[in-house]
């Protein structure tokens, strides 16, 4: 899938018989890749999609009481101490910055064509919300059957837990709407463009600082675009190499820790419950010096995992086969783990120690090796549905910018509403993403 996986585009392929419209094999695509290509580019976005899964697992604690009472919510709230955990496993930052860097590689070669925007959008979102709209519509017959059967409660709760990984997506969304239109302004002057979006981001940090309430969230935008951005950046060759880039990550990596230590923001790198200054809730200063980070890092070692990749054919075929699965891990490992929980429930085997403890780590074994093989039973559905948006052709699209801006408006706002939390707006989101997925999106029609 563009953008949200890296294969090599039908494209790339060497010429065929015409006449057959045979869709190319995973395989086809891992040998079809150009000896220069940026593997190490697929190999982050792979590895990031199973981080985030991994870190979330982790982060679960779902226990019942003697009454047989379930509470459910983040290790971290019990635990503030293992919060150093999210240093290594926020891959947002990066992943996003790998979105950019294919972004603007995949515009390059679309505009080479003269081909429009909204097409490009199109067939980004196509690719992307595919799996997603699987997922949506999974937990719309769940939510409906719940009340039905009068379990409407315990589905609610099951559908919020399975909405926490989707915050992500509503945000890519955006940034991927409108990637054509903001690649030519930041290219007509990088720095200047660098310059006045961070110190836009800035106001609005400070905005958020002085208790003014609503403005500051731009940055649930402006955060993730200066990654996107960034991305940009290391495509078009604008960042520094070697010595000169590990002395700008060892600077980003000391104001991150100045910022934590000194400053006011958390040492927790992830969102969650009632914790002050979230650092993703808008995005905040915290996370932007981690991210660059944590980013900086990541491309310093590019060359050489790319390196790796290009000399052994089996690790580049298992990075192409990660990337045509992972999204369906990323968006349906909560749900595996709400599956997971509800048998354990049912067999009042849930974890009954104080999160955090030895004990808790050994009971909460059993629930995610449950976990994996529920989540392996679903993704080896499910993949098929991306791996076929990610051999699919391109279609274009039936309208405008404007109508294409729109619909991707739409498609973020509901899955926005959908990872509320409130049942409500969950079966409400769900609907609304299903509903112009059929209409609009999947049929390519402009609003």
């Amino acid at each position: 899938m563009e953008g949200m996986t890296s294969a090599p585009t039908t494209s790339t392929l060497p010429s065929a018989d015409p006449s057959r419209s045979r869709a190319p094999r995973l395989a086809d695509l891992a040998d079809a890749a150009r000896p220069d290509r940026n593997r190490a580019i697929d190999a982050y976005r792979a590895a990031a999609m199973l981080a985030v899964a991994v870190g979330h697992w982790m982060a679960i604690a779902i226990s019942a009481d003697a009454e047989g009472r379930i509470s459910g919510g983040n290790a971290l709230e019990h635990d503030p101490s293992m919060a150093w955990i999210s240093w290594i496993l926020q891959v947002m930052p990066l992943f996003f910055v790998v979105g950019g860097f294919s972004s603007a590689m995949s515009l390059d070669s679309h505009q080479a064509t003269n081909g429009r925007p909204q097409d490009w959008v199109a067939a980004r979102l196509r690719r992307m919300l595919a799996p997603a709209i699987v997922l949506a519509a999974t937990w719309l017959i769940l939510i409906a059957g719940g009340y039905l059967v009068g379990q409407g409660a315990t589905i609610a709760a099951g559908a919020a837990a399975a909405a926490i990984p989707l915050w992500f997506l509503s945000n890519y969304t955006i940034d991927t709407a409108i990637a054509p239109w903001v690649l030519p302004r930041f290219r007509s002057n990088p720095r200047r463009f660098t310059l006045v979006a961070v110190s836009a981001f800035m106001g609005l940090e400070a905005l958020r600082f002085a208790g003014v309430a609503v403005l500051p969230h731009l940055n649930w935008v402006l955060g993730w675009l200066l990654f996107q951005v960034a991305g940009f950046a290391w495509r078009d060759g604008l960042l520094p190499t070697g010595r000169p880039l590990a002395l700008i990550a060892a600077a980003l990596w000391s104001a991150t820790i100045a910022a934590v230590v000194i400053g006011p923001y958390p040492v927790s790198m992830v969102n969650f419950p009632n914790l002050v200054h979230s650092p993703t809730n808008p995005p905040t200063l915290a996370l932007l010096l981690f991210g660059a980070a944590y980013s900086a890092t990541a491309i310093l070692a590019a060359p050489v995992v790319s390196g790796f990749l290009t000399r052994s054919r089996r690790a580049w075929a298992a990075v192409v086969a990660a990337n045509s699965f992972a999204v369906s891990v990323y968006l349906w490992h909560m749900t595996a783990a709400v599956a997971a929980s509800a048998v354990f429930y049912l067999f009042r085997a849930l974890p009954t120690a104080a999160v955090g403890t030895n004990d808790w780590w050994l009971q909460k074994l059993p629930l995610l090796a449950l976990s994996l093989v529920f989540l392996t039973g679903i993704v080896a559905v499910v993949s098929r549905v991306e791996r076929t948006a990610l051999l699919a052709p391109r279609a274009p699209w039936q309208g405008g910018p404007a109508s294409m801006l729109v619909s991707a408006a739409v498609v973020s706002a509901s899955i926005k509403l959908w990872a509320g939390g409130d049942i409500v707006g969950i079966a409400l989101g769900c609907a609304c993403l299903v509903t112009i997925w059929m209409v609009r999106i999947k049929a390519g029609k402009g609003i």
